[in-house]
Order: structure tokens, then C-alpha cells, then sequence
């Protein structure tokens, strides 16, 4: 009998995990010592075999952090993206996870395929050179990151035809719009949310329905069962996928992901980054091992989420890491 394979999966948005400067002026604040180490303490003591992150201020980051921090335990797989920020979305594979179950990564990036999608002012301006006779002046737009996949195989497995795990990782577009063009980047962020569904849909196609996709990372806005924002609803055309708080029936005061300001300078805490996968890989998941992860003390105290400006800027990321684990 084949022995399973048990992965550990933490999924988190770093907030600006720039270890050197990025040439980006006030997007890219250097982040402070203290925070690199908190979050390296969090990543040693989860100790995930895959990590997915977004907010990662470049290659050199996340290989500096790996190398200084991590004592290079882990294989640094990161592609640039579109993000004017810089911010990049990044993964940190486990040598010792690797090598122990022989296993082979293949990584993918998105960024350079147009997604089909024009803004409405766009679209008006090219139909009116069209039925002038002129030129098209605007083409696709693409992911404002990028969608990072990672495929894992067994090295055995050389023509990379049966993957264990396939994971689609993104950070979706906000919510900001500074050109006034994209109320709160809804028809932004649905284009991006289309094209993520249309990749699952090609992989599940090609591999079959048992291959475990995972879709991850900051969406930026609402998904969970209670309250789906609508530019979500071509993921949810597959009736299948389901976030793991979901599946679990975790409860929804625990689905914290991210402490944010409002106008009143009053921190609120919200979900905005998720681990969705097909509703027939829920029985994989070790509940035991899943959860949204809680800031502590260096006596393991866990910290209440914070209240005011000054408990959420002390927070390594105002974003909290997700961790699953899987059997494949």
C-alpha cells in the first residue's frame, strides 16, 4: 500500500515585504527588522512544506529571507508580475520535504496573458475608431500581479503527467481607484477572478476531477458562504469549490484575515484571503491542522486582535497567515 503524503500549507499576504529597496519611492518602505524576524519565528514554528505569499518586494527578498532567516531550508520559486508596487507573489518550497518524498516542483506564472477584459471607456473609444476605420487603440488588460502555479509531481513522474497538488496562487486587485475609473476595482478584480476560473477549469479538464487544485491567496473581498461579493461569482459557477472555513464549519468569528482602518480610525478585522479547493477533496483536510494563524508573545501568548492604530501597526502584517493541512 502507497504511504500518504502529508502536506503542510500556509498561505499569507506579507504587507510590503521589502528587504531592500525597490526604487519605489513611499510603495516601498524597507521592512523593519523586527518584523522579518516575528514572521520568521511564525514561518519555523508552523513549519509549512509549501508556502505561498504575496506582498514580497522581489526575488532578492524572499532569497535573502530564505537564506538569513530560514537557514535556507526552503526552494525559492518567485516570477515578476505587473504590480506597479512591486509587490510579487512568491513561493517557498521545503528542501527536506522535497528530497524525503522525491518530489519536483513546476512553476508557472500568468502575468503576461491578456485576461480579456477592457474598461467600459476603453471599450467605447476603440468601437468608435473601429466604425472610423482606424486603428484599435487599446488592448487586454492583464493580471494587475500575477497568478503564480505551482504543480507538484513525483520526480519519477518525468513526462509531468499526473501531478499530486496543483496550487493557483493570487492577490486579486484592490479596492483602490486612484484614476476614478473602476468603483472599488470590482470590474477589475471580476476580470482577474474569470481568468482564475478559466485556468482551473483547463487544469481540471486535462487532469481529472480527483487532482486537488487549490486556489489561494488575497482576493481582496468577500467569499466565504455568509457573504459572497458578486464580481465572485465565476469561481462559484463550479459548484465544487468551497473555502476550507467553509468545509470545516469553522466558526465565522475566527475567519480573520485582515485587520483594516475605518474612517474613525477603528481596526475591523474581515476575510479577505482564502484556500478554496473541490468539495471532493474535503475529506483530506486534518481539521486539527487548519486554521487562521494568531500573532503571540515570545511566551506564546496569543495577541487579541488589535483595537486601535497603534496594536495594528505593531502586527508583522496586518494580514494573517492561513495553514491547512492535506493528505495527497
Amino acid at each position: 500500500m502507497e504511504l500518504q503524503l502529508k502536506t503542510t500549507i500556509l498561505s499569507w499576504n506579507l504587507e510590503n515585504f521589502y528587504l531592500f529597496p525597490a526604487g519605489l519611492g513611499a510603495y516601498a518602505p524597507i521592512k523593519p527588522p523586527e518584523k522579518v524576524k516575528v514572521i520568521a519565528t511564525i514561518i519555523k514554528t508552523i513549519a509549512p512544506d509549501i508556502c505561498f505569499f504575496t506582498e514580497v518586494g522581489g526575488e532578492n527578498s524572499l532569497s535573502h529571507f530564505n537564506e538569513e532567516f530560514l537557514e535556507n531550508g526552503y526552494h525559492v520559486f518567485l516570477k515578476k508580475g505587473n504590480s506597479n508596487r512591486g509587490i510579487e507573489n512568491g513561493y517557498l518550497v521545503s528542501k527536506e520535504f522535497l528530497s524525503t518524498h522525491n518530489l519536483f516542483i513546476e512553476h508557472l506564472g500568468h502575468a503576461r496573458k491578456p485576461i480579456n477584459f477592457l474598461y467600459p471607456h476603453e471599450e467605447t473609444e476603440n468601437k468608435r475608431l473601429l466604425k472610423g476605420g482606424y486603428k484599435l487603440k487599446h488592448r487586454s488588460h492583464r493580471l494587475s500581479r500575477d497568478l503564480s502555479e505551482l504543480q507538484l509531481f513525483k520526480a519519477e513522474d518525468t513526462h509531468r503527467q499526473k501531478p499530486l497538488l496543483i496550487m493557483l496562487g493570487v492577490h486579486l486587485k484592490s479596492k483602490l481607484d486612484k484614476d476614478g475609473i473602476d468603483w472599488q476595482g470590482t470590474k477589475r478584480r471580476q476580470a482577474e477572478c474569470r481568468y482564475l476560473s478559466e485556468v482551473y477549469t483547463k487544469r481540471k479538464k486535462r487532469f481529472g476531477d480527483e487532482l486537488p487544485i487549490i486556489l489561494t491567496g488575497d482576493f481582496n473581498g468577500e467569499l466565504h458562504a455568509n457573504k459572497r461579493d458578486p464580481e465572485f461569482r465565476d469561481i462559484f459557477s463550479h459548484s465544487e469549490l468551497i473555502d476550507f472555513s467553509d468545509a470545516l464549519s469553522l466558526p465565522r468569528e475566527e475567519c480573520v484575515s485582515f485587520v483594516g482602518m475605518d474612517k474613525d480610525k477603528k481596526s475591523f478585522g474581515i476575510q479577505l484571503d482564502y484556500f478554496l479547493l473541490p468539495k471532493n477533496q474535503i475529506s483530506k483536510l486534518k481539521k486539527a491542522g487548519c486554521g487562521f494563524y494568531r500573532f503571540r508573545s515570545p511566551q506564546g501568548t496569543i495577541y487579541p486582535l488589535p483595537q486601535n492604530p497603534g496594536a495594528r501597526h505593531s502586527m508583522p502584517s496586518d494580514h494573517y497567515p492561513l495553514v491547512v493541512e492535506l493528505i495527497l
